[in-house]
């Protein structure tokens, strides 16, 4: 049999790890929904196939990174960056993923053989999105280390810095080595160096290091640091956000759940930036009744500021695992005066949607 013949008796894909496996690719998915995380490869099929809810959806979609490589065809690396729609229980349309499945096949063909020629990009179509630099090099960092290949050539320049960490350097240094540099560095090693380095980084430095350790699951001791610096001054609010986000996979649960849990008993509103923090990179701790209804109750208390409330609930409604918690507090008979009147408003803008106006 020719090998056209081949391609002509192949059966229909209709997943995109079927296509990927069937192309002969190696390849890691990265989940990018809310941070940045590895996703297994069956857990990536049963998402795609609609036999699980996708656990972490943004925007009532699935954001993926994928990596694949075919060192028949080629030494070199493709990246996508999917965007699959989501229906209401967190599933993946599959309407949507047999038209971007299409949209690969006539790209690329079956068997990748076109990839060389287009360098493995697909043309513009509304299941692919182009991540910011930040995003980006938080990707590059933790896909090359998954893979096992070395970090890139900016790294060598933040080591140096950080080591004795000059004010007037920190401009020549770039978002790839500050990634790379929170990846690379051993945790233990990176732990000591924020302990001793962190109060003397210019902001931008700070910034780019803490979105950079959000994607990393820093340990009792960094957290520890982070959340030491972030109190040293209650009053900015920048700082302890920024602080949060980088503690959100830490593997320190016990400490950041306490700390959030004194946010959100403070007697005062908190701020909207916290909030906001909270609900896109601690939404695992909100599956605890007692954190869930302290932050219902603040979100409620900005219920005025550009339709906070609504935007975060109905964000957070579509996690699976906070769904039915979620819904619950809605249909409690006890509710605070701020409570009941954001919510009101939640059920008379779905009213008004409905109806189209």
């Amino acid at each position: 049999m020719t090998h056209n013949a081949q391609k002509n008796n192949m059966k229909p894909i209709s997943t995109i790890s079927e296509f990927l496996l069937q192309a002969g690719t190696q390849y890691q998915v990265f989940d990018l929904s809310r941070g940045l995380r590895v996703v297994p490869t069956q857990q990536f099929l049963d998402i795609e196939m609609a036999q699980v809810a996708h656990p972490t959806p943004r925007q009532q979609a699935a954001w993926f990174g994928i990596v694949f490589i075919n060192k028949q065809l080629s030494q070199q690396h493709y990246i996508w960056f999917l965007k699959l729609p989501l229906d209401e229980q967190g599933l993946v349309i599959q309407a949507a993923l047999n038209d971007f499945l299409h949209i690969i096949v006539t790209a690329l063909g079956q068997d990748l053989e076109k990839a060389e020629a287009t360098n493995g990009q697909l043309p513009e179509n509304p299941y692919t999105f182009i991540p910011n630099q930040q995003q980006l090099a938080d990707f590059n960092s933790a896909s090359r280390q998954q893979l096992g290949l070395p970090a890139s050539q900016y790294f060598t320049a933040v080591q140096d810095y950080f080591a004795d960490p000059l004010e007037d350097q920190w401009q020549a240094l770039s978002l790839q080595g500050i990634s790379d540099f929170a990846v690379y560095t051993p945790i233990s090693e990176l732990a000591e160096i924020i302990r001793a380095q962190l109060s003397q980084l210019p902001a931008p430095v700070r910034t780019s290091l803490f979105s950079s350790l959000e994607n990393i699951a820093v340990n009792k001791q960094i957290s520890q640091y982070l959340l030491e610096w972030a109190q040293q001054d209650n009053t900015d609010t920048r700082d302890m956000a920024m602080a949060l986000r980088a503690l959100a996979q830490s593997t320190a649960t016990t400490l950041v759940k306490t700390f959030i849990q004194s946010m959100l008993c403070s007697e005062e509103k908190v701020d909207m930036d916290i909030l906001v923090v909270i609900a896109g990179r601690h939404w695992q701790h909100l599956q605890d009744s007692t954190l869930l209804d302290l932050f219902i109750n603040q979100l409620a208390l900005h219920d005025s500021d550009n339709g906070l409330f609504n935007g975060v609930f109905a964000d957070l409604v579509q996690i699976p695992l906070l769904r039915t918690p979620l819904l619950s507090i809605i249909r409690q008979q006890h509710k605070s005066p701020a409570l009941t009147k954001a919510i009101g408003q939640l059920f008379s803008q779905q009213e008004s949607s409905t109806h189209g106006v």
